[in-house]
């Protein structure tokens, strides 16, 4: 599977968050893969803001696009009717690699899809828990349920309130590694999760480029560099 011109699996994929903010110097984002365009937290979400900011980091950067709107159920920016989402998603498609939809927004994620097919596009269906780290029945059954939809990629995003939280992540992602999974853990304690999970079989990890996501999320810098420490692959792949 690839997104653009990067083959999934192959080391990891570091993701960089962007809230609107596209003044970055090159060189700063050489190590980072990939561009996740966080719409819902632009300060407008109208098409031809998000167009121009689009076309900006293509002529720039190069480098590919995840779209995301964020519903505000799971951490969006401002509150966007699934209506106003899909035209979004509709019209930023043919700009962009790949798309995020959660798993929750079911009815919306099974109206993006066919357009994702049409247009050869990657589609990552996501799930957000601020609270806590679900069973490991629940963690399977939100895979199964994202593969059955359709969807390329299930995305888990849930909090560590304990190291057993941690834990339990980590062994779900070895576990289910070939079945096209990203998996973090949010607070404080899973923090490393981010270094740790995509080196043991999350295809990509997130990171911060203007202002964090999330509880405990690293710069993209610092995920970047850390894995060129701690992943021989990265680093060859780096070094090269």
């Amino acid at each position: 599977m690839r997104i653009g011109e990067i083959e999934l699996g192959k080391i990891p994929v570091v993701i960089g968050t962007l809230s609107g903010n596209i003044e970055h110097p090159v060189k700063v984002v050489s190590n980072i893969d990939l561009f996740e365009l966080r719409i819902d937290t632009f300060k407008t979400q109208e098409v031809a803001h998000i167009s121009e900011i689009i076309h900006s980091l293509k002529g720039v950067y190069g480098k590919p696009l995840l779209a995301t709107v964020r519903s505000k159920a799971e951490g969006g920016g401002v509150e966007i009717d699934d209506d106003k989402r899909y035209e979004i998603y509709k019209e930023v498609l043919p700009l962009v690699d790949a798309l995020d939809v959660e798993l929750s927004s079911a009815g919306l994620l099974k109206r993006v899809l066919p357009l994702c097919r049409e247009k050869k596009k990657v589609l990552i269906a996501s799930y957000h828990n601020h609270d806590e780290t679900p069973i490991e029945r629940h963690l399977e059954k939100l895979v199964s349920e994202g593969k059955e939809i359709g969807a390329d990629i299930v995305k888990i995003a849930v909090t560590a309130n304990s190291k057993e939280d941690l834990s339990r992540l980590i062994s779900f992602t070895i576990k289910n590694r070939d079945k096209g999974i990203i998996t973090i853990s949010q607070g404080r304690i899973g923090t490393i999760s981010r270094i740790v999970t995509p080196i043991l079989g999350s295809l990509m990890t997130y990171g911060y480029i203007d202002m964090p996501s999330a509880k405990g999320q690293l710069s993209a810098f610092e995920i970047s560099k850390y894995l060129s420490l701690f992943d021989p692959a990265y680093k060859k792949e780096y070094s090269a």
